[in-house]
């Protein structure tokens, strides 16, 4: 048998529509299996108005159980021939009686155990506590109560639909709310008693009362109706995915209508147009057959049908806002930007990290730091320039009407270049934010990317030192994308330096100006950035390849270079014989604690041993300089390492041999991991 479950409510907002259905059909499927009651699958849907789960093929029994448990042993479970209180709680735990109890013989010993048979139940009698429990279990950031109920939702709960095939209703109530066979059609449109008898035509029939209840039927709608209604005369939509998924979830049935608004604005940075209307309007913008920025826009009506009068009322909204924007931008530009440098000596950063003024400051101060690492001193005038004007947009007033936040960087950018700043700055000062989120684009300039890494690596030792290190739950301040971001800005840029040292610096210059809260900051920051550089490089190498480097080497740079010669030698047939014989010096040497070991070649008796000891010498020559020749030349002589334990018998009776012999593998393993980490 199918079965339809619908919960009907109030406008739900955008973010939350997707994770409700994915909620519902999630704990629905583990509800049903805990119970026993098989099915085929679970179909979903929502819209703004309705959550919905299909449950095809349902079982009309629970399965039978034959329940087996073992408890405790006989002889903790009986003293005396009577049953102990260990022997008693496990047979009241189990609902059963003394009658109920066998004993169980396995290798371990005799046990007492119960055995029960347990006969399904009807699905029926089941599924209204599993649809109670779905509702329950569905969590929101924020919830509401309303009119006299008592339950807490993310919105109020209109109507329920809980109908069998042929019509049957289930019968179930939550909150006062009874289910039923009937569901509501787009407002205004469509009925708002609409009744359903097979759960199969649940879709066809609010399609028929347009509502579009797949998601992703909405989506190729918005667009097929954007492409009919705003792209046929040569323009095309601006479509963001990110506002894309926000519409699909705002409309239950979608119209696309063309607007337009004065080409006067036109005359702003294209950005702040494109904000404008995709954030606050969630209109898309339009180019022209030039493929530039057009005063056009589409909004998606939620009908199914044309309104000149939803037209004209998007036109009447959009000037205000295109206006202020406008003013905020004009006042600006009469001001000098760079005054607003001492503006940000009154705004907080956070109180015990003090204020952005003083942020900037301590990211200067590490910014010379990776100048003199990096030998930059050509563009030091340039990056320092653009480390001090970075946030001088933050006291702007397009940016601090805090309509326009996500124009951070992008409007000091712009300022910079109206008032005559160096190119390089002037992209530096958008760049040094990037990358914003995964698979953003990275600085292209040296400018954005030290002043990037500087305010990135102050927010980090910062946030470590006052006490607000990221958890498994909360990252406020973004530290792990601020992590990544420094790492990929290194390796796309190529900046060589030692990160561990970049860190003790930057925690220098911290505790130099503000009180340090926490312990051990340089030690949590040094290993939240190495697991930070293993996720960024397993996107590329395995976690084996990476691990045997990644406490060797502190210059990302370098350690990209290394993991790529490893995973180019790990394709060879004698890598892995290589690695294990490797592991088998290790193994020997283990308990051997002295590293200075005396090796006296005069005790060698065997070729092999003289073979070993030469060639310990050569791979001791070869340390610290170029390691791809040092793994290829360790790869290419594995056979003497494998000669040696074929033909050596390392635990010699003689114990000068032996010494000497262990002595000459312990050469070999501190040479090894100088450079390769097993």
């Amino acid at each position: 048998m199918n079965f339809l479950f619908e919960i009907g409510l109030e406008e739900l907002p955008a973010r939350y529509v997707d994770k409700a259905e994915k909620d519902l059909k999630k704990i629905i499927e583990n509800e049903l299996k805990a119970e026993r009651i098989k099915f085929s699958e679970i179909e979903s849907f929502s819209t703004p108005r309705r959550v919905t789960a299909i449950i095809k093929d349902l079982a009309e029994k629970q399965d039978d159980l034959d329940k087996k448990s073992v408890g405790p042993s006989v002889e903790i479970a009986y003293k005396e021939g009577q049953l102990t209180k260990a022997g008693e709680g496990f047979v009241k735990s189990q609902g059963a009686t003394i009658d109920d109890i066998k004993i169980i013989e396995n290798e371990k010993g005799k046990y007492i155990s119960i055995e029960k048979f347990i006969a399904g139940k009807n699905t029926k009698e089941i599924l209204p506590e599993i649809l109670k429990n779905a509702i329950k279990k569905i969590e929101f950031e924020k919830s509401m109560k309303w009119a006299d109920r008592t339950f807490r939702f993310v919105r109020p709960i209109k109507w329920f639909v809980t109908l069998f095939d042929n019509g049957e209703i289930l019968p179930f109530e939550f909150e006062g709310l009874k289910g039923g066979n009937k569901t509501r059609g787009m407002r205004y449109f469509a009925s708002q008693d609409i009744e359903i008898n097979n759960p199969l035509d649940y879709e066809k029939i609010l399609l028929e009362n347009f509502v579009v209840v797949d998601g992703e039927k909405r989506r190729e709608e918005i667009l097929k109706s954007i492409r009919e209604n705003g792209e046929k005369d040569g323009d095309t939509a601006i479509i963001n995915k990110y506002l894309l998924d926000e519409v699909v979830n705002v409309v239950e049935y979608p119209y696309a209508i063309k607007g337009e608004f004065s080409r006067d604005y036109l005359q702003l940075p294209e950005d702040i147009i494109t904000i404008t209307l995709e954030t606050h309007q969630r209109y898309f913008p339009v180019k022209d057959k030039d493929d530039r920025l057009s005063n056009k826009f589409i909004v998606i009506r939620n009908a199914p049908e044309y309104s000149e009068t939803v037209k004209k009322g998007n036109e009447k909204v959009v000037e205000p806002r295109l206006a202020d924007a406008k003013f905020f931008f004009d006042e600006d530009l009469k001001n000098k930007f760079a005054d607003n440098v001492e503006k940000l000596k009154e705004v907080t950063f956070q109180k015990d990290m003090g204020t952005i003024f003083e942020k900037v400051k301590r990211s200067e101060k590490i910014a010379e730091y990776l100048i003199s690492e990096l030998n930059l001193s050509d563009k030091k005038e340039n990056i320092i320039r653009t480390v001090d004007l970075a946030k001088a947009d933050l006291v702007s007033n397009v940016i601090g009407e805090k309509e326009f936040t996500k124009l951070q960087g992008f409007m000091g950018s712009v300022y910079a270049e109206e008032q005559g700043e160096e190119k390089d700055v002037v992209l530096g000062i958008f760049e040094h934010y990037l990358p914003r989120y995964q698979g953003d684009e990275l600085p292209t300039t040296m400018e954005g990317a030290i002043a990037g890494i500087a305010d990135k690596m102050d927010t980090i030792i910062g946030c470590f030192s006052v006490g607000l290190k990221p958890t498994s739950s909360k990252d406020p301040y973004a530290l792990r994308r601020a992590t990544q971001g420094i790492i990929q800005v290194v390796l796309n840029s190529k900046l060589s330096f030692d990160y561990k040292e970049l860190i003790e610096k930057s925690y220098e210059i911290f505790s130099s100006d503000k009180k340090v809260l926490e312990k051990d900051v340089v030690k949590d920051v040094t290993e939240f950035f190495k697991q930070r550089i293993i996720n960024v490089l397993s996107e590329k190498y395995k976690k084996d390849l990476i691990n045997y480097e990644i406490n060797l080497e502190s210059n990302i740079v370098e350690l990209d270079k290394k993991l790529s010669e490893l995973l180019k030698l790990s394709q060879t047939e004698n890598f892995e014989i290589l690695i294990n014989l490797l592991k088998r010096v290790k193994n020997i040497v283990k308990d051997e604690k002295n590293e200075n070991l005396n090796i006296d070649s005069t005790l060698f008796e065997l070729d092999e041993e003289k073979a070993l000891y030469n060639f310990a010498n050569q791979l001791e020559s070869m340390e610290n300089k170029d390691f791809s020749s040092y793994i290829e030349t360790l790869l290419n002589n594995a056979d003497t390492i494998n000669q040696f334990f074929d033909n050596v018998i390392i635990n010699a009776d003689d114990e000068k041999l032996k010494n000497n012999r262990i002595a000459l593998l312990k050469k070999l393993e501190n040479s090894i991991d100088k450079m390769i980490n097993l």
